[in-house]
């Protein structure tokens, strides 16, 4: 972390203010690592890749100016600083959006496939927690309530790297706050997705996830989706890349699905705007991320839940069965096991 500076910024509908630090903040050795954990952390396992976009030209796009005169020349990182600042606040209207502390820095030796490159962090930390503040005086232990940032969790982040800067940078991006989805990654960066391996990782997991739901599941039952999601699961674990007719073939025991499955693929493309790739290399991090946002639960309306388990693809099939009830008059789910085991 070669330079750090530290504003405030405040939310424009609610006329607040910004406050401007008056010079660089200058930290110690101790200081600079517990940033550097604090900023750096969120994004080893945040595998989007994004650019900066502009409607017309990308070299119009206000951070990617701001970011290309930083770059060029570290003299003028404050004063950058500054028009960050004063940038962000302008995108600051909505009456949901935070105030808070917006630390600024210029990094260096960042690892980024295989090369060490500089970058522009900017994060912004809208929370507070209580902490308490623990001293001894005369004798006698006193105890102060305070409140502080948590170092464990970042609000909001961008690191810019100094790549491809033709076409708008290599841009990383952390939002655990997404109160309003637009305000940082699209008003403020007004970036978008590098079509890489990562993003082609995604979106083909995000679209068997749209056919579970819309053609397995309404064809058949939650369990048939399951299924398909944890058989989906395995192939992307157990392979390197992506090959759509080799998916089908795999996963799609006749033509009718493979066919339904090959038509939902084409309609999503139309109706999204996301063009799903036919082959691809896997991104394991991206997978990774996308394979805990699956939800492997059936719920039923006598309040019970049954919770499957994608380490094991044939344990739906093999140990779980439905049915009906005549005399009831309910449908039922039926489970083999051989013990309980302990949580």
């Amino acid at each position: 972390m070669e330079k750090l500076v530290v504003h405030q910024v405040g939310n424009k509908q609610r006329e607040e203010s910004n406050f401007i630090s008056n010079d660089l903040l200058q930290v110690d050795e101790s200081m600079t690592k517990l940033l550097i954990k604090y900023l750096m952390k969120p994004f080893r396992q945040n595998p989007e890749t994004y650019h900066f976009v502009h409607s017309v030209n990308v070299q119009m796009n206000e951070m990617n100016i701001i970011a290309k005169k930083l770059f060029e020349d570290k003299g003028h990182f404050y004063e950058g600083s500054k028009e960050i600042l004063e940038f962000l606040y302008q995108q600051s209207n909505h009456p949901h959006i935070k105030s808070g502390d917006l630390f600024v820095c210029f990094l260096n030796d960042i690892q980024y496939e295989d090369e060490l490159v500089e970058g522009i962090g900017i994060f912004k930390a809208e929370s507070k927690d209580a902490f308490l503040k623990v001293s001894e005086r005369s004798g006698q232990i006193q105890l102060k309530q305070e409140e502080g940032i948590n170092t464990k969790k970042l609000d909001k982040g961008a690191v810019i790297l100094n790549v491809d800067p033709d076409n708008g940078y290599r841009v990383l991006s952390v939002d655990n706050n997404s109160y309003d989805a637009e305000y940082w990654l699209y008003r403020f960066l007004n970036v978008d997705y590098i079509k890489d391996d990562s993003y082609a990782t995604m979106s083909y997991m995000n679209m068997c996830e749209s056919f579970s739901e819309e053609v397995i599941k309404n064809n058949g039952s939650k369990k048939d989706q399951l299924e398909f999601l944890n058989q989906s699961i395995d192939y992307f674990e157990a392979n390197e890349r992506i090959d759509t007719n080799e998916f089908k073939e795999t996963l799609f025991p006749t033509e009718e699905l493979k066919t339904q499955f090959q038509e939902f693929k084409t309609d999503y493309e139309n109706n999204t705007g996301v063009v799903i790739a036919d082959e691809f290399e896997i991104s394991k991090p991206a997978f990774k991320k996308q394979k805990k946002n699956i939800k492997s639960n059936i719920k039923l309306d006598t309040d019970i839940q049954i919770k499957l388990d994608f380490r094991n693809p044939e344990a739906s099939r093999q140990y779980l069965e439905t049915g009906f009830d005549e005399q009831r008059g309910m449908k039922y789910y039926k489970i083999y096991f051989n013990e309980e085991l302990d949580d």
